[in-house]
């Protein structure tokens, strides 16, 4: 039930090269185990898994979470503020643009580029004061790495696109979902239902548009 017993227990687990369903590829994933009080990410490769601590609390796919950090050097020049002009003592020159303190921040689809955005956009965001505007406010920061349908073609001509989003309060056991086409934000209370049934219960995401019109 904590960062810590999941660690200790990893020593006992072998992943094998199955595919988790007929249709899907078998994936190099990599994981991310998290409480209230912090996260690791689990790399399997082939010496073995690899376990880093991971304070900055983001994930992405290849290459290795070491890169990922060490690749962040890159950015510690952003800023959530408009930049000073450090660039010349005989130049008079002023920021033309709200937001000019994150020049240079990645936009493209790449994961290396992703992990750099989700980032630092967790990082300078506010932490909002309630549960509902607290979700809301993971929505904003994950829709900036959010792949966007036909943005990006894969070798077999199908689009890669982010299907669904989801969270978890950790404190209330809330999951928290929102699927691509259909925008609206769904919730489970996982500890309204019984957690020691012998059955499995599931929901079906909304997938459809919803739009609410005001007229």
């Amino acid at each position: 039930d904590s960062v810590s017993a999941a660690e200790s227990e990893l020593k006992n687990i072998n992943l094998t090269d199955e595919s988790f369903s007929e249709k899907l590829p078998a994936s190099p994933l990599h994981f991310i185990i998290a409480d209230k009080n912090g996260a690791i990410t689990v790399e399997p490769v082939k010496e073995g898994l690899k376990i880093y601590e991971n304070a900055i609390g983001v994930l992405t796919n290849n290459p290795s979470f070491d890169f990922h950090i060490q690749n962040l050097i890159n950015y510690m020049g952003l800023s959530n503020k408009n930049p000073e002009n450090r660039f010349s003592e005989n130049l008079e020159l002023k920021c033309n643009s709200r937001g000019m303190g994150a020049l240079g921040l990645p936009g493209d689809l790449s994961s290396v580029s992703r992990f750099v955005r989700a980032a630092f956009f967790k990082e300078n965001a506010y932490k909002e004061n309630t549960d509902e505007k607290s979700v809301l406010q993971f929505f904003h920061i994950m829709g900036s790495v959010n792949q966007v349908n036909g943005c990006n073609i894969l070798s077999d001509g199908k689009s890669e696109y982010t299907v669904y989003t989801s969270c978890i309060n950790l404190s209330k056991g809330i999951y928290y979902n929102k699927t691509y086409y259909s925008g609206a934000v769904c919730a489970v209370y996982m500890n309204k239902e019984n957690l020691d049934a012998k059955d499995i219960k599931s929901w079906e995401f909304l997938t459809k548009p919803q739009i609410n019109f005001l007229n």
